[in-house]
C-alpha cells in the first residue's frame, strides 16, 4: 500500500513535466524548391526551445532558417534568425536577403502594441511602425518556418485570427485565411502517413498546405505560381482519377 502511494506522489510530480516536455514544439527539415518538374533551389530550417543549462524549455523557442532560389530572371537568397515566447509571439526576426546581388534586410522587433521595423534595401534605411496582432507570423518568401509556426499557432488558438507579416515594401500585415480540405496519403521516409490538407489565402495568393498529423508542414503548392516545395523525403500520392463519364469534384475556395 505504502508503494503504490509512494508511486502515485511521484507520477503526480512528473505529470507537469511530462505535459510540458509533450508540448514542446520543435522542427527541422530540409525542403526542394521546385517549379513545374524543374527544381529550383531549396529551403532548410530550424525551430528549437531554448536550453536552460542542458534542459529544453518551451519557454522561447530559437529559429534559424535559410534558402536560395535562381529562376529566369532571378537569383534570390535569404537568411533568417529569430526568437518567439512561449506563446509563439515574435521577440524579434532578423532577415537578411540578396536578390540580382542587392542585399536587403528586414528586422522586426516589438515596440508596445506595434511592431518596429527597420529595412535597408539599396543603399537606404527605413523605418516603420505597423500593429501587431496577438497572432502574427513572420512570412519571408519560400521560409518554410513560417508554416510550422502558423499551423501550430491555430492549433493552439484555434478561434483565433492568424496574419501575416510579409517583408516587402515596408512591411504587409495581411489576414492568413485557412480553409480545410479533405485528408490525403503521402509516404515519408518511405512510410505511409494520412497527410492533412488546408488551403491558405493570403492577400491574392493561395496556397495548398500538406502537413502531417503532428501539424509539421511537408509540401507547400502554390498553383498560380507553379511552385511546389517539398520536404526532403516526402511524396504525396495524387488522388486516382475519377471514374470514366465523371467530373472531378470542384475544389473548395
Amino acid at each position: 500500500m505504502k508503494r503504490h502511494l509512494i508511486l502515485a506522489l511521484l507520477l503526480s510530480f512528473f505529470a507537469p513535466l511530462l505535459q510540458a516536455q509533450t508540448s514542446t514544439f520543435r522542427d527541422s527539415a530540409h525542403f526542394s524548391i521546385n517549379q513545374g518538374n524543374h527544381p529550383v533551389g531549396r529551403s532548410d530550417f530550424a525551430i528549437e526551445p531554448v536550453k536552460q543549462g542542458q534542459i529544453a524549455t518551451p519557454s522561447a523557442y530559437t529559429i534559424v532558417s535559410h534558402g536560395s532560389v535562381t529562376l529566369q530572371n532571378t537569383k534570390f537568397s535569404f537568411s533568417n534568425s529569430g526568437s518567439l515566447n512561449s506563446n509563439l509571439a515574435i521577440l524579434q526576426e532578423n532577415l537578411n536577403g540578396i536578390v540580382n546581388g542587392s542585399a536587403v534586410t528586414f528586422a522586426v522587433r516589438p515596440a508596445g502594441s506595434n511592431f518596429a521595423i527597420d529595412i535597408s534595401a539599396d543603399g537606404r534605411s527605413y523605418r516603420n511602425s505597423i500593429s501587431s496582432p496577438a497572432q502574427t507570423v513572420f512570412f519571408p518568401d519560400f521560409d518554410m518556418s513560417s508554416y510550422d509556426i502558423l499551423l501550430r499557432l491555430v492549433a493552439m488558438y484555434p478561434d483565433t485570427p492568424v496574419s501575416a507579416l510579409i517583408p516587402k515594401q515596408t512591411g504587409i500585415l495581411s489576414t492568413a485565411t485557412l480553409s480545410p480540405q479533405a485528408d490525403v496519403q503521402g509516404t515519408l521516409a518511405g512510410k505511409a502517413i494520412s497527410v492533412h490538407h488546408t488551403s491558405l489565402t493570403i492577400g491574392s495568393v493561395v496556397s495548398e498546405l500538406y502537413f502531417s498529423p503532428r501539424n509539421l508542414i511537408l509540401e507547400v503548392d502554390v498553383p498560380s505560381q507553379t511552385f511546389a516545395i517539398v520536404r526532403e523525403n516526402f511524396q504525396l500520392q495524387q488522388p486516382p482519377p475519377p471514374p470514366p463519364n465523371q467530373a472531378p469534384a470542384t475544389q473548395q475556395q
